[in-house]
Formats: structure tokens, C-alpha cells, sequence
């Protein structure tokens, strides 16, 4: 006597999940070293042309140029810090897919 033919299939999760978290500390620090060195930079200008007293078109127009300089940096620091967030959540998700494994079982009863 032939039995019935039964599938199923389940997705198993083959190995324990593992949290990327701690990677956007690591890199964030490079950013803020990055931000460092721009603000020691910003002070020095600063300091060779407001402190000594600097007058003139000139100098107006380079403390106008420093200060765009220095928010295009600050803004593309919060853009790298934004893009560490999101490329550490999509490591997190491709990891955690990769741990799971879809499996069909295949069988035949003998009733």
C-alpha cells in the first residue's frame, strides 16, 4: 500500500543572532576626530584673524567663507554619522538573514 505524499516547509534560524551595534561607536570615533580637527582649524583662523584685530573686505570675506566651510563640514559629519546608522542596521538585517535557512520537508506516511 502506497501512502500520501507531505511537504513542509519552516525557516530555521542556524545560528545566534548577533547585534553590529557596537560597530557605529568605532566609526563615529573617526568622524569625531575628523570634527576635531576642523574645530582646531576653525579656532586658528579664527584666532590669526578676529584676535589680531584684522580689518577689511578681505578679511570680512574670508571669516564669511570659514564660517560657510565650517557648517558644509559639520553638515557632512551629521550626513556620515546618519549613513553609519543605516549602513549598521542593513549589516544587522543581512547578517540576520543569512543565519536563517528555509527548509521543505519531504515525506511519505505509510497508512
Amino acid at each position: 500500500m502506497q501512502g500520501n505524499d507531505h511537504s513542509i516547509t519552516v525557516t530555521e534560524q542556524l545560528l545566534d543572532s548577533e547585534d553590529f551595534s557596537g560597530k557605529k561607536g568605532i566609526l563615529k570615533r573617526h568622524t569625531e576626530k575628523i570634527n576635531e580637527c576642523d574645530m582646531d582649524f576653525f579656532k586658528r583662523v579664527d584666532s590669526i584673524i578676529v584676535n589680531e584685530d584684522q580689518k577689511g573686505k578681505i578679511i570680512d570675506s574670508m571669516l564669511d567663507e570659514t564660517k560657510k566651510l565650517k557648517r558644509q563640514n559639520l553638515d557632512l559629519i551629521e550626513d556620515v554619522n546618519q549613513q553609519i546608522n543605516k549602513t549598521v542596521a542593513k549589516l544587522n538585517e543581512q547578517a540576520e538573514e543569512m543565519k536563517t535557512q528555509r527548509m521543505t520537508i519531504r515525506y511519505r506516511d505509510n497508512i
